[in-house]
């Protein structure tokens, strides 16, 4: 008998991402009014294993969508209580809807930061529809 992996029920954004999510999309940005619209209706599962706070994100069919997709252009450096980076937020959206929310580490894992914890600025390394998740992290979406 082969024993699957199971994968983890989605549940409402907590109060930390949701916040994190509303501080990064307050920013004005192409398809920036639709993703906001559908941070209140996101659902989230654990995005890694390692620990850290990074969610895969997903929204239902009926919500306004963007035409924009990949890594949003704005990111955040997470610093820590001297000041220091310790940290990055990203967001990637697929098929116009919020898909991804990235909480990268510069050492151990990093729970999802409180807004104030985060300097924001542009996503100078994306492109438009240049930056993807990896294909194995990809999920087809049917609209």
């Amino acid at each position: 008998m082969t024993v699957g992996k199971t994968q983890p029920t989605p549940r409402p954004l907590a109060e930390d991402a949701r916040a994190l999510l509303h501080a990064l999309l307050a920013h004005d940005f192409p398809g920036a009014a639709e993703l906001r619209a559908q941070v209140d209706r996101a659902t989230a599962t654990p995005g890694c294993s390692c620990g850290c706070g990074t969610l895969d994100l997903q929204v239902p069919g009926d919500v306004p969508t963007t035409s924009s997709g990949g890594a949003a252009p704005v990111e955040g450096t997470v610093v820590g209580p001297d000041g220091r980076p310790v940290g990055n937020v990203l967001l990637f959206v697929e098929g116009g809807a919020l898909s991804r929310l990235d909480i990268t580490s510069h050492g151990d894992p990093l729970p999802v930061p409180a807004p104030e914890q985060v300097t924001w600025g542009r996503t100078a390394w994306a492109g438009r529809d240049t930056v993807r998740r990896p294909a194995s992290f990809r999920r087809d979406r049917a609209r």
